[in-house]
């Protein structure tokens, strides 16, 4: 049996051919506008703690971020905590001493931003690193009209020294995802607006 080829006019082969081409265009495009959409959602997320303000010029980025310790501090009851604990919230780690005095200078500032921030859902915690145990501290704060802060121990300085803490006072900023975003060597001014935004733009979970 004779078979029969049907051969295509010239015409609808370039029309085809046209068709395709326009097809791998519109396809091409897609997929550069989700890799850009992609692109600058993951820098616009990597870069929030970027930028800090010219008086908080004593930031050092986390980049990448990276897992917050959870290792054990202790608080006034000797009830164990661990930064686990906090998931969910924003956390402003803070290592200092009774014996440190920029570390007790900056105090009032940071209770004034736990207050600021709390409708931010970032909270404060300050570590004491002093070994004389809960009352010791206590009556230090009382002396000192700082009953606002809660009383918290890193026992030994366990936690300060397996985070890298080679001084005081150093602060470091924790996400709502537990990741260290970065760290404050030395003292801050926590109080002043530009560094309260700073702080909620980097580890609030509301970013508001």
């Amino acid at each position: 049996m004779n078979s029969i080829f049907y051969k295509l006019p010239t015409s609808y082969l370039r029309l085809t051919k046209l068709r395709l081409l326009s097809i791998k265009l519109v396809l091409l495009s897609a997929f550069l506008v989700i890799v850009s959409i992609s692109t600058d959602h993951a820098s616009a997320e990597g870069n929030i703690c970027h930028n800090p303000p010219k008086n908080l010029s004593n930031f050092s980025l986390q980049d990448p971020p990276r897992t917050a310790l959870n290792y054990p501090f202790f608080d006034a009851n000797d009830t164990e905590h661990t930064i686990t604990d906090y998931k969910g919230i924003g956390v402003v780690l803070n290592f200092w001493a009774t014996w440190c005095p920029p570390c007790v200078k900056e105090i009032p500032d940071l209770i004034s931003l736990k207050k600021h921030l709390k409708k931010s859902n970032v909270t404060v915690l300050a570590l004491s690193v002093d070994r004389g145990g809960p009352k010791k501290i206590q009556r230090f704060l009382e002396k000192k009209g700082l009953d606002d802060l809660d009383i918290l121990i890193d026992k030994r300085s366990k936690l300060a020294q397996k985070s890298g803490v080679r001084g005081l006072p150093v602060t470091i900023l924790i996400d709502a995802k537990g990741m260290e975003r970065g760290r404050i060597t030395g003292i801050a001014p926590w109080d002043e607006p530009a560094v309260i935004d700073f702080v909620r733009r980097c580890i609030s979970p509301t970013r508001s």
